[in-house]
């Protein structure tokens, strides 16, 4: 007796990427072309290794992704990762098994290719004959589709945030967190301590005695402040790197987060309508996302040691990584919108000024006079420049506030570099 032939539908085909490219033409076509598989529970679909060109699509049941590493995926038909190829890098980094019973399709990646790079589409005559195999469409390198590929399967290797940030985080939502209490897990960190007692005593926060302790200082700053502080100190130690190649692009990678960050706590003070703690951390996460990308170039020494495909990487991922990054560690949304958002120069929205806007006028002041600033736009032609409505510009195009707060970025620097 032969085996029932089930095709896929129009419908089925379109809960997918990239075939929700596709016209009704192509989609009827292409489902025509291939059939839906099913696997029993413990079924290996594919191996580690395998370079057959097909691109797998979860329609129904629950996949489990092992890596060499030992690292598992597990990946549900109703998932966002399941809206994607599952693990599409050819050779296969990972073993993919069923562990429920499974409705999935195989779509080899010459037809699809062919199906998506022609406005007219194939007829059914050159599909049933195709038989050209040809790579899967890449992205730019193969670090840049690494990275998609993990992300799109949940595997994106991602920092931690360091212990003491996550202790005080969780302290702060006990409401019988005092200083005392707040101090003992400062204090488990002696870097982060000294950090603390000195921003209390630095001239941002200085009152009329030195403090010398750091329960005084948290009752210097306040709670609040104090757990952004006690963050922003503690990203720190992800800005760093095992490459002695990479060393100088993740020290340059701090040095200008820190010079945003500085600008934005103090256009924060002026404006008198942000959190200037959290404007500072904004400031300080908002290239997150490029520590993730370094570390993975570790890996890619073609990439690590072009400049330019590194720029590139970084341009293409930085947001999506970095967003990805601030949801893992459950910050709130105006903070993942300021690693999407941080240099859409011409972003325009509607409503008050956000987070983003701040993040993106002091990245851009802190260009001016530089290399960079030839390729950049000039802060008059920048929407966020009206949205916060910090006054005039000076002759060379930079804000007239921040010309008279010099000191007080150099402050504000020290404090995150001490």
């Amino acid at each position: 007796m032969s085996e029932i032939v089930v095709h896929p539908t129009p419908e089925i085909l379109k809960r997918f990427h990239p075939l929700d490219q596709l016209n009704d033409i192509q989609l009827e076509l292409l489902g025509r072309s291939i059939q839906i598989h099913s696997a029993g529970r413990g079924l290996k679909i594919v191996e580690q290794g395998d370079t057959t060109p097909f691109s797998i699509y979860l329609i129904k049941g629950k996949l489990r992704l092992l890596s060499s590493d030992g690292r598992i995926t597990e990946i549900v038909d109703d998932s966002a990762q399941a809206a994607n190829p599952i693990a599409n890098l050819i050779p296969r980094r990972y073993t993919v098994e069923a562990i429920s019973p499974t409705d999935y399709l195989m779509v080899d990646n010459s037809l699809l290719e062919g199906l998506l790079n022609t406005d007219d589409g194939y007829t059914a005559t050159e599909i049933e004959s195709d038989s050209q195999v040809i790579d899967p469409l890449v992205a730019e390198n193969r670090m840049t589709e690494v990275l998609l590929d993990d992300l799109n399967n949940n595997c994106l290797v991602l920092p931690s945030l360091p212990d003491v940030a996550i202790r005080v985080g969780r302290a702060m939502r006990d409401e019988t967190t005092n200083a005392r209490k707040l101090a003992n897990i400062v204090q488990t960190d002696p870097a982060i301590t000294t950090k603390l007692v000195r921003a209390a005593n630095s001239p941002l926060y200085a009152g009329v005695t030195p403090v010398d302790s750091c329960a005084a200082a948290i009752v210097r700053l306040g709670a609040d402040t104090t757990h952004k502080l006690v963050l922003t100190f503690a990203l720190r130690e992800l800005f760093n790197t095992s490459s002695n190649l990479l060393k100088e692009y993740m020290r340059s990678l701090w040095q200008h987060s820190v010079k945003v960050s500085a600008v934005c706590y103090i256009l924060a003070k002026f404006s008198g309508r942000f959190n200037p703690e959290h404007a500072l951390l904004a400031g300080l996460l908002h290239d997150i996302g490029n520590v993730a990308i370094l570390s993975y170039a570790e890996n890619f020494t073609e990439v690590a040691n072009n400049p330019e495909k590194l720029e590139r990487v970084m341009q293409d991922m930085r947001g999506r990584i970095g967003s990805a990054i601030l949801r893992s560690w459950g910050f709130i949304d105006d903070l993942i919108e300021v690693t999407e958002e941080a240099e859409n120069w011409f972003r325009d929205h509607q409503g008050e000024a956000d987070y983003a806007d701040l993040v993106i006028v002091s990245q851009l002041h802190t260009y001016i006079g530089s290399e960079e600033m030839r390729h950049l736009p000039t802060l008059d032609k920048v929407p966020a420049v009206n949205r916060l409505e910090l006054g005039e510009l000076t002759p060379k195009l930079s804000l007239k506030i921040l010309d008279k707060a010099e000191e007080k970025i150099l402050h504000a620097q020290q404090m995150l570099t001490a």
